[in-house]
């Protein structure tokens, strides 16, 4: 009788310290998605400075282009601790005016010898690649807990602390930006 009661307690230690381990990493991933978020938005807003000096670099040169003096002038800032949705708005509509700015060095060749033109795009190409990466960390972060979500019997532990499958951070377009000559030494 006292092995069973033994045996009864100790199934029941494992499971509870399996449910708090579990707990435990289901915590580490958000707030590594938390962190990894921070980046994203880090890189947003370092875009948000390049796209503003883009701004008075085109402005310069390019007086007829009202389309893309539009597009730069309706840029909101990204606010702090953005949402999801919030971070994939932001770069859907960066990624328009990036596409505007590459546009723009296509149609006025006298651009494409300014200095400042070719800073720009050097430092939209670079900084591309950087919020490409944190993207990918992020994402990477989402990927791990969603599976967490839907796998058993870590999923039980997600149900019961009401862990909901979370949604990426996109980077919108990103095919059609890359039809663009981005690597252009003006």
């Amino acid at each position: 009788m006292i092995y069973w009661i033994l045996a009864i307690v100790a199934v029941v230690v494992l499971i509870v310290g399996w449910f708090i381990s579990t707990s435990n990493r289901i915590n580490r991933i958000k707030v590594k998605i938390e962190e990894s978020l921070s980046g994203v938005e880090i890189q947003l807003r370092q875009r948000y400075d390049v796209l503003m000096q883009g701004k008075k670099v085109a402005e310069q040169y390019a007086i007829h282009e009202q389309k893309v003096f539009e597009e730069l002038r309706n840029l909101s800032q990204i606010p702090k601790n953005a949402s999801i949705g919030e971070l994939n708005e932001a770069s859907k509509s960066q990624e328009q005016v990036v596409k505007g700015l590459f546009a723009l060095g296509e149609a006025y060749p006298e651009l494409k010898s300014a200095q400042l033109f070719n800073n720009l795009i050097d430092q939209l190409s670079e900084q591309s690649k950087q919020y490409s990466a944190s993207r990918r960390t992020v994402n990477g972060n989402i990927t791990k807990l969603n599976n967490m979500i839907v796998s058993f019997p870590s999923s039980i532990v997600c149900g019961t602390k009401g862990v909901k499958k979370m949604d990426y951070v996109h980077e919108e377009n990103l095919a059609s930006l890359k039809e663009v000559d981005m690597g252009m030494k003006l």
